[in-house]
């Protein structure tokens, strides 16, 4: 069972690295985007279930801990992402909406509390391990996306972008849910390319996909807010 699992988990994962590309440069609206936008929002539900079965049944590892929290981070981003599609004509928030933000919320208060237990080896051991890092920067970017939904559930008003909020949450947190996978896949792989690597080159493998990743997201929005001659809230 567990052998099948992880060969699952990484299999269907690796789907979605691939597939995840094409609705991102794919004709917004299409069927080529729709189709393969569905393909992978199923293939990260696989990944994040997957990923917590393995944490269940397996050795609880510092490392199988964070994947994991990248796991439910992606598939959190993945699933409002599609929701808000949803939402487009005013779909009113359901109690699955603030139930997976509710998790989404415990699980990075989780992390960051993990996070800050590793950290504080510098100080009281002398070790620095920068897997306390880790759980404490995507424990604050998970909580933070989380905060912002239970703020707009409560009051739609606040909305950063007002009637086309659907639109650009479906990009910010799709393409946030793919640089999420893509930094879990190169942090696990990252040893097999330099089976030495150094701290700096583990700490630049988690943190240039996202800094690439939120250029082109950034790049992406500052064009439609310019199409739609819209500004942020």
């Amino acid at each position: 069972m567990k052998t099948f699992l992880i060969i699952s988990h990484v299999a269907i994962g690796f789907l979605a690295l691939a597939v995840g590309l094409i609705p991102m440069l794919s004709k917004k609206g299409s069927r080529l985007h729709n189709t393969t936008g569905l393909i992978y929002y199923w293939s990260m539900v696989f990944v994040a279930v997957s990923a917590v079965a393995l944490v269940l049944i397996s050795p609880v590892t510092d490392g199988r801990l964070f994947l994991t929290g990248i796991a439910v981070f992606s598939f959190y981003l993945c699933f409002t992402g599609r929701r808000s599609l949803q939402q487009k004509n005013h779909e009113p928030v359901r109690w699955y909406d603030w139930g997976i933000s509710g998790l989404m919320g415990v699980t990075s208060l989780a992390m960051i509390a993990y996070g800050l237990y590793n950290v504080s080896n510098i100080w009281l051991k002398g070790q620095f391990e920068a897997i306390g890092i880790l759980f404490l920067v995507f424990g604050i970017f998970s909580g933070s996306s989380a905060r912002y939904d239970f703020t707009k559930y409560r009051l739609p008003y606040k909305a950063k972008y007002g009637n086309r909020e659907w639109f650009f949450v479906h990009i910010e947190r799709m393409g946030g849910s793919y640089i999420a996978t893509f930094t879990a896949f190169a942090l696990v792989n990252i040893r097999y390319i330099f089976p030495d690597a150094s701290v700096a080159v583990n700490i630049a493998t988690w943190i240039m996909p996202g800094v690439i990743g939120g250029l082109f997201i950034g790049r992406a929005i500052r064009f439609y807010l310019t199409k739609f001659k819209m500004t942020v809230q």
